[in-house]
């Protein structure tokens, strides 16, 4: 009876702390950042204008085939995706960059990456450490392994992702909008066509 009752406490408890640890995994998981609320990176930030962007890398407009693709992402009705040099900026803060870029949906930065020069660091996890302290991130154990074949991870948001990679032993990150803004008008011009649909 004894041997019994130590056998069904012992279960009890390691199912309290299983749901315990699951709960907590959890909590830590979620991660509510939206493309308002998503951290700039050295002052790029998702949902800014182009002219925005052009204020933050003046010298871009000196390059003919950066200031043809500016132009473009203000008219455009796809995507466009502008590259810039870290020298565009005009500042020394960002020496230790090797590029910028942003992708432009109808005129606003609805993705953006940086790709730094240095310093190496050991492993993806490592670098998301750094991001995580610097851009108050979920730790390390909230990101899953990414797509490519890069050292890569992924941080799913509410409404963006971002994505940490090690590239030549740098890092890179990259931050997508995951928000649709057109999705509700699309949805209700859908509705309508149902509702007005005569089979």
């Amino acid at each position: 009876m004894k041997r019994t009752a130590l056998v069904l406490f012992a279960l009890a408890s390691m199912m309290i702390t299983d749901i315990q640890v699951t709960g907590r995994a959890f909590a830590q998981s979620r991660c509510s950042l939206t493309e308002a609320t998503a951290p700039a990176v050295r002052g790029l930030k998702l949902g800014m204008s182009v002219e925005q962007v052009t204020a933050l890398f003046p010298g871009s407009s000196k390059r003919k085939e950066t200031k043809e693709a500016l132009a473009k992402a203000k008219a455009a009705s796809e995507v466009v995706h502008v590259t810039f040099e870290p020298s565009d900026s005009g500042k020394d803060q960002n020496a230790d960059i090797v590029s910028f870029s942003a992708g432009f949906d109808k005129g606003r930065v609805i993705d953006l990456s940086v790709q730094y020069l240095g310093p190496e660091w050991k492993n993806v996890d490592e670098w998301i450490a750094k991001l995580s302290e610097t851009f108050g991130l979920p730790g390390v154990n909230n990101w899953q392994p990414g797509p490519s074949e890069t050292p890569n991870k992924v941080l799913r948001c509410s409404g963006i992702e971002i994505e940490a990679a090690m590239e030549g032993g740098g890092g890179s990150i990259t931050i997508r909008s995951t928000e649709n803004p057109n999705d509700s008008h699309d949805r209700a011009r859908e509705e309508k066509k149902k509702r007005d649909f005569k089979p």
